[in-house]
């Protein structure tokens, strides 16, 4: 039952995550100095300084995730649904047998913000993990 509540909790904090909430954010941050926004959003993944002084400052989050196949088994048989995902989402060391390897997949966001004499004047994004609560 616990398990159930957590996850119900968890759909419902995903649920309430949007592109356009993300765009409220980064709209907060306009007029912001470097170093506050260094602050917030703490060290960039990539700095580009431009001939004329200005920067961007790039933040890039991506994770990959490998989903099993349903019919994955173990060499002890078959296997409800919390002890087939187990190896994946909890660090288990079982080593699977046959074709286990699902479905890939990659949440990425960049998001990119210019700096003109040292304020953050514009931002763009592209991904499709940016979203925020």
């Amino acid at each position: 039952m616990q398990k159930f509540i957590v996850f119900l909790i968890t759909l419902c904090l995903c649920a309430c995550a949007t592109p356009q909430k993300y765009e409220q954010k980064l709209i907060k941050e306009t007029g912001k100095t470097e170093q506050a926004l260094i602050a917030s959003w703490g060290k960039p993944s990539q700095i580009k300084e431009l001939s004329n002084g200005d920067k961007i400052l790039t933040y890039t989050f991506k994770n990959n995730q490998v989903l099993p196949e349903p019919e994955f088994y173990n060499s002890i048989g078959l296997m409800d649904e919390d002890e087939m995902f187990y190896p994946f989402t909890y660090g288990g060391d079982m080593i699977p047998d046959g074709n286990f390897l699902g479905e890939n997949i990659t949440d990425y966001c960049q998001t990119k913000f210019y700096l003109k004499n040292n304020i953050v004047t514009s931002w763009q994004y592209k991904g499709n993990a940016c979203v925020a609560i």
